[in-house]
């Protein structure tokens, strides 16, 4: 699979994660989620935005778009997918979790646990920043390689915030236990 079909397949797993929770009566949810520079779309559900992501990697497809204009819609997606993903964070932190009472032998089995998920969500969050710092390097060349190469970095970048994703509903899960 090309990598444009990778960063459309990553998409396509992101609208279905935003339609879920499009679905959800989530208390403080934004009426438009995004800043104006960053999303031409208003709307109160995510999948709106993602959809236009979407859209965005469609143009990217155009074999008639110049270098620097594919140069600057690779610099769009990569915020856009930046900002999604802080979305789908401050989603989950609007969840309240219940309190329950805990013994103290739960209190250090989740205490063990929680660390171990700060510590991956600590160790994936590094690889992240150091992701978008090599983007940003690859967006200042102006070739056809560099263009490849920031593609190539965002598939990995997506995997990245795929896998941030899921250990912070790992962490959100645990806490909810108890």
């Amino acid at each position: 699979m090309d990598l444009l079909g990778t960063l459309s397949h990553q998409l396509q797993q992101l609208r279905k994660q935003a339609e879920s929770i499009d679905l959800q009566q989530v208390s403080g949810k934004p009426q438009n989620w995004f800043d104006s520079a960053l999303f031409s779309c208003r709307s109160a559900d995510l999948s709106d935005y993602i959809g236009e992501a979407q859209r965005n990697l469609q143009h990217l497809r155009d074999e008639r778009l110049s270098l620097p204009a594919k140069q600057r819609l690779v610099q769009r997606l990569s915020e856009q997918t930046s900002a999604l993903t802080q979305a789908f964070r401050n989603v989950d932190t609007r969840r309240k979790p219940s309190a329950k009472a805990r013994t103290k032998a739960a209190v250090q089995q989740i205490t063990s646990s929680s660390q171990q998920l700060y510590q991956q969500l600590s160790e994936v969050q590094q690889f992240e920043r150091r992701l978008q710092d090599m983007i940003s390097l690859a967006n200042r060349e102006n070739s056809a390689e560099a263009v490849s190469r920031t593609l190539a970095l965002h598939a990995r970048l997506g995997r990245c915030r795929k896998a941030l994703f899921d250990i912070e509903q790992q962490i959100q899960q645990l806490e909810q236990r108890n």
